[in-house]
Order: C-alpha cells, then structure tokens, then sequence
C-alpha cells in the first residue's frame, strides 16, 4: 500500500508534469478573431459563420494544436455579436473535437486537431453539394435572392399594427382548458372550425362560394404546392409557369420532378395560346391570374375562360394561387378563377402570412371533394396535419371579426404607401422608372426606360444599391429564359410614407441619370420635402 504522503508527491508530480505539458505545447497570448469577414446578410447564422472560420483556420494549420482564444466576451465585443453566439459556435466545435478546455476554463484548439485538407468554405445558397440529387441541384441552382428584410421587401406585410393583444387572449384561452382530442392528431384535413371559417371568410372576401368540406387547411403556399406537385405529377411531366414568375413556385415544382414550360404573361395574363403551342401535353398549370407575381397584372375574364375551357377538355389540372388578392386598392374585387370552375378542375390557393403574420404558416386550399381526399389520404401517411396550436385560436379570431378589422384597415394603409411611393418615383426618377398600372397587393414593378437599359441591367442596379444599404429586387432574375422586361420590384407593405422619398432620393443618387447626388441637388430636395408633407397629409387622411 502507497504511503499518503507518498501518493501526495506522486500526484504532485504528476499535476506538474501535465502543467509543463501543457505550458509547452501553448503558444505566449491568446488569439483573437478580430478581422474576421462576417457577412451580415447571409442566410447562413452568425455562430455557423465563426465556427467554419475556426475550424478552416485550424485545419489550415493556422491555428496549431493548443492555441488559445480570448474570452468569449472580449471575442464578441471585436465581432459585434452576442457572447451567445459566440459560445454557440464554441460548443459546436467542442463536440466535433476541434476545441477542448484548458486546466484554467480558457478555450484551445485540441491536440488532435491536425491539418490535413482544405476546408470548405460557409455554404451559401448557391452551395451545391455532390451527394445530393440531380434533382435537387437543380432546385439549388436557381440564382434567386430572397432572405433580406428591407423596406421594399416584395410580399412582407407590416405587423406593427396587428392586434396581437386579441391574438395572445385567444391563444390562452384556447389552451388552457383545450379538449383531449385537441391535443391529439387533428384530422389531416385540419380542424373543422377553422375550415368553416375560412369558407365563411372566403365567401364575404373572395365572393368564392365552397363548403368547408372542399377546405384543407396547410402550413402555406409553399407546402401546399410541394405536396400537391407530387400528388399530380410524374418525373418529367410538363407544367405551365408564368414568364417572369413566381421563383418559389418553380422550386416546388421541379423538386418534383416537373419539367418546367414557361408561357409568356402580358397586359391580359397569361398567354394561354403561347402554353397550348409551347407545352400541349402539359399535366399542370400554375397561375396567379388576381394578381400576377411579378407584373401585377390580372388575367381578363375572356383569357381565363379560354384557360378553363382547355383545361378542361384535356384533363389538365390548375393551381390558381390567389396570391395578395385581398389587397386591391382600386375598383371592385376581381372574381377569382376557381369561382368560373364548373368541372372541379381549379385547385385555389390561400395564405394568411400576408394578412396577418408570414411566421403564423397556415393556409388553405379549395379543391373539389375528390381530390380534397386524395390529398387527405397521402398527407395522413406523410406529414399528418397542418400544427393545430393555431387553428383553434385562428378560427376564433376569424368568428370574432378580429381577421375582416385588421384586413380594412391594412387595405388602406397600404393603399396610402402605394401612392406615396408612386409619387415618389414619378418626382424623382421619371426618365429612368415607369410604374406598372397594377393596382392589387403589396408590391409594384417599375420597369426601366429605355435610357436607363442602355446605363446598366436591373441586376447591376441592384448590385449597386446593395452596397448602398438598400435592397430591391431585380426583375429580370423571375425569368427563366432570357430576360424581356427589365426593373425593379419594390414592395411597400413594410414602407413608412415618411420613408418613400427620401430612400428614393438616395435611389436616384445612386443609380439615377448621371448617378447625381440628391441631397446636394437643390431642386430634388425641395421636391422631396414637398413628396414627404404630402405623403403624411395622404396618411392622416
């Protein structure tokens, strides 16, 4: 038996031996990270961008086997960012093996983290890995750029005045004392009360007359066009996409295997003779014919007869997505397609991301009863239902007329940003910008004049813009063969009036006809001043 105090010594020999180890192998200061690229509008987080510009640095051989970093504090005030994020970043090095903790808590690069390859890089987007599918890389491919929040975000609605407080009474009261089957498996179709309100709601809204046994309820568009893609087509199958349109629709679309025909829009809507002569063996087609994504332009009833009637002769399906029609600013409201559908062969799409919140991720679709249980049947076997924590509350914030105030009152406000953001444009950039004449939704396409297209490509003026702070669409990249149009898509759901001038006089300055400076340009200051009064004069109107 080992002598106390000789055990004692022995494990005082041994903690220094470890101590000196670990003095040798540690270099004399701490690293930091200061320098460090983080690109802020990326899609990919802040914690994954710090953690891949650790782990390339170790496996570069940057950062040795026992390098030590500065505290996560001192590391997130040279990076701008929470400690949070930074320990986030840590703790997914820590299980992948590169980092380890020191005797004294500081962070190091651990002893088997040993250079051998080139990293890649933080995946992008565009990032196409070669495991996945043929199938899926073209689903990647599509250069399109949407996660930027912005004034002129295209579609995002304003939620600063949504009455969360009727919202938040609902969902507690809902779920306080909820029934036992509503905390089971609701029905695949969704709840019956909520699928009696949204008929309810789409007869005094739409003038669409459907029983709430033709309503399922999703998790959105998105969803709903992934799912009903696969339940209608086989690989290869032709579909109809409008020429420019909506991206996010083409994703769905060829994640199904479709083979994809675009049909050229024009001032009436889709071309339907152009489809008939570009794709007649289609299966599919989709269309936004209430207000077109992204010209803006609704589809005349004759066109729309024309569709329905061929449709129907060569059992073609149609997904009419109906999208941001509850905004309409002028006029009367434009019947929709599945209204005109006497053979069930419309398949009527809706959301409430735009009336109410996107993150609320419930919607609907309308579908004659015959495939409202084909669909019904395939969602049980693979995604179940739509989350029913909403529905309830939903369907009574809809039976409480919470959902038809706030839709009033939004159609006005946005109805007043519309007009100033149209006047801005007219006052600051008429020989570059003309405006569409679409008067539905949340967003307006200004087309280039001809002087504008012989500076620079859409693409190049939201390029320029970018860098300037500022965030608008290009046109162009909503076509899938060879752009015809060129401009910008401004959104203006989320767009103060007070805004509209002054971010279009740094527009004009940027991209403008000789690129001038407007806050130096007298005349345009004055004209923005007087933009600016009248715009908050239309407001308090």
């Amino acid at each position: 038996m080992t002598h106390p105090e000789v055990r004692l010594a022995i494990a005082g020999r041994s903690n220094n031996h470890l101590c000196a180890m670990d003095k040798s192998r540690q270099p004399n200061k701490r690293v930091s990270l200061a320098g460090m690229h983080i690109d802020r509008t990326s899609a990919v987080p802040l914690h994954l961008q710090i953690a891949a510009h650790i782990r390339g640095c170790i496996l570069r051989g940057v950062f040795p086997a026992g390098t030590q970093f500065l505290g996560s504090r001192e590391i997130a005030r040279e990076l701008g960012c929470s400690r949070t994020v930074v320990l986030t970043a840590w703790d997914l090095l820590y299980a992948e093996g590169y980092l380890e903790s020191t005797p004294r808590g500081s962070v190091m690069v651990a002893s088997v983290a040993t250079p051998h390859a080139e990293p890649p890089s933080v995946a992008s987007p565009a990032a196409v890995p070669a495991h996945m599918s043929k199938r899926w890389q073209s689903l990647l491919a599509f250069d399109y750029e949407t996660n930027w929040p912005s004034e002129f975000s295209p579609g995002a609605p304003d939620i600063s005045t949504f009455p969360f407080k009727d919202w938040s009474r609902l969902l507690r009261q809902t779920w306080q004392n909820p029934r036992e089957q509503e905390c089971l498996d609701l029905p695949p179709e969704g709840h019956p009360r909520l699928r009696s309100e949204i008929a309810n709601f789409l007869g005094s809204v739409r003038g669409l007359v459907c029983s709430p046994e033709e309503v399922v309820v999703t998790s959105g568009t998105s969803g709903a066009l992934d799912f009903c893609s696969r339940m209608i087509l086989d690989p290869g199958d032709e579909v109809w996409v409008e020429e420019p349109g909506f991206v996010e629709a083409r994703w769905a679309l060829t994640a199904a295997g479709a083979k994809l025909v675009p049909v050229p829009v024009d001032d009436k809507g889709l071309v339907v003779s152009e489809g008939i002569r570009r794709a007649p063996g289609a299966r599919l087609i989709v269309v936004t014919p209430s207000h077109q994504y992204p010209l803006g332009v609704s589809m005349g009833l004759e066109r729309r007869l024309e569709l329905l009637d061929w449709a129907n002769k060569n059992d073609v399906w149609v997904i009419e997505d109906d999208y941001n029609s509850e905004f309409r600013h002028q006029d009367s409201m434009i019947a929709s397609l599945r209204s005109l559908d006497r053979e069930g062969r419309v398949i009527y799409f809706g959301t409430f991301s735009k009336i109410m919140m996107p993150n609320l991720r419930l919607g609907y679709i309308v579908a004659n009863r015959h495939f409202i249980d084909g669909f019904s049947k395939g969602r049980a076997r693979i995604d179940v239902h739509t989350s029913g924590v909403g529905q309830l509350a939903l369907a009574e914030f809809m039976r409480e007329g919470h959902l038809l105030r706030h839709l009033r009152g939004m159609r006005r406000a946005y109805a007043t940003r519309r007009k100033a953001l149209i006047d801005a444009i007219a006052t600051l950039m008429p020989d570059d910008l003309t405006v569409s004449a679409a008067v539905t939704g949340l967003h307006l396409v200004a087309l280039f004049t001809e002087a504008m297209r012989a500076r620079m490509s859409d693409r190049e003026a939201a390029a320029s813009l970018k860098q300037a702070g500022i965030h608008v669409q290009p046109l162009s990249q909503n076509f899938l063969e060879q752009p015809t149009l060129q401009g910008l898509v401004f959104g203006y759901g989320r767009l103060r009036v007070e805004d509209a001038s002054p971010l279009l006089a740094r527009i004009a300055a940027c991209i403008g006809s000789g690129s001038r400076n407007a806050s130096s340009d007298p005349a345009i200051s004055s004209r923005t001043v007087r933009t600016i009064k009248r715009g908050r004069a239309d407001r308090g109107a």
